[in-house]
């Protein structure tokens, strides 16, 4: 059951990183590329894809502290570490 337990931690995490990727790019950054003058700030957003963002880190980072928590040897505790910086990276990087 540990196992499997992880591997769903795991799944969790792939759908929550893809999420956060798919979210990273602005509907708008295509307007900037047809006329440079446009400004992307110009148009007012909800925040509701940076709320949705968050919350994907969120739910990224907590399957990551369940990986360190359930791993019995040194090597699956460290290896959630490395995957929660990587989520923290995406989340900065792929913000607009």
């Amino acid at each position: 059951m540990k196992r499997l337990s992880r591997l769903a931690a795991m799944i969790v995490y792939m759908l929550a990183l893809f999420g956060i990727w798919l979210l990273g790019e602005s509907k708008y950054a295509w307007m900037s590329d047809l006329d440079p003058t446009y400004a992307e700030a110009a148009i007012e957003t909800d925040g509701s894809r940076d709320l949705v963002a968050t919350l994907l880190l969120v739910i990224a980072l907590i399957a990551t502290a369940f990986l360190a928590t359930s791993g019995s040897t040194r090597g699956a505790r460290v290896a959630p570490l490395v995957l929660a910086i990587l989520a923290v990276v995406l989340y900065v990087v792929a913000r607009p």
